[in-house]
């Protein structure tokens, strides 16, 4: 498909923060093989985009032999200074013999209204008795505690991400994150049953 042009036709305002962001653009691109132009919203183009990444993170760790995946929920509030959460999650990983492998977050408007971040973290397979989590694994930012569990059922959390509605925050700020690189164990690291 070739890109043929784009025409806004709204801007993004203040008053749109924090809310379910629309649509300001159409992008029209044209099917090589018959010359059929076809229109995408710049939503629809992010949308797909993003669901993309977040299929490949879960490909990437789906061996649930040799990786653990959690999730954490953070209040939006938090959201200046999360590079802190990972940087204290990597320290705790490290200090009780682990990684961070790999990471997505995206930015979700609840039922209620409140903005707040889901963040999705892949570290080599613990195994975890019952159902809670260890302790250098349970975290608080802020003064408050960090929502976190194992992901147990990996297809239906990625389907629950997929379909999301993306959060306007404002020009600048990232709705959708992912690590740079996605590591990897080697073959010979995982327990075998």
């Amino acid at each position: 498909m070739i890109h043929i042009y784009t025409k806004t036709f709204s801007r993004r305002t203040k008053e749109g923060i924090n809310s379910i962001r629309r649509a300001t653009s159409i992008k029209v691109y044209e099917d090589e093989t018959n010359q059929q132009r076809i229109p995408f919203t710049d939503l629809e183009v992010l949308k797909y985009n993003r669901g993309k990444k977040i299929r490949l993170f879960f490909e990437t760790y789906s061996c649930k032999e040799r990786y653990s995946l959690i999730e954490y929920v953070i209040d939006y509030n938090d959201n200046d200074k999360l590079d802190r959460f990972f940087f204290a999650l990597k320290k705790a990983l490290k200090e009780n013999g682990s990684e961070l492998l790999g990471y997505i977050r995206l930015v979700d408007i609840g039922l209620n209204g409140g903005v707040h971040h889901h963040v999705v973290v892949s570290i080599p397979y613990i195994d975890v008795k019952g159902k809670e989590l260890p302790k250098h694994l349970k975290r608080t930012f802020n003064g408050r505690k960090v929502y976190g569990s194992l992901v147990r059922n990996r297809k239906k959390i990625m389907n629950y991400y997929l379909p999301k509605e993306i959060v306007e925050l404002g020009i600048r700020k990232r709705t959708f994150v992912r690590s740079q690189k996605y590591k990897d164990l080697p073959l010979i690291n995982f327990k075998k049953n």
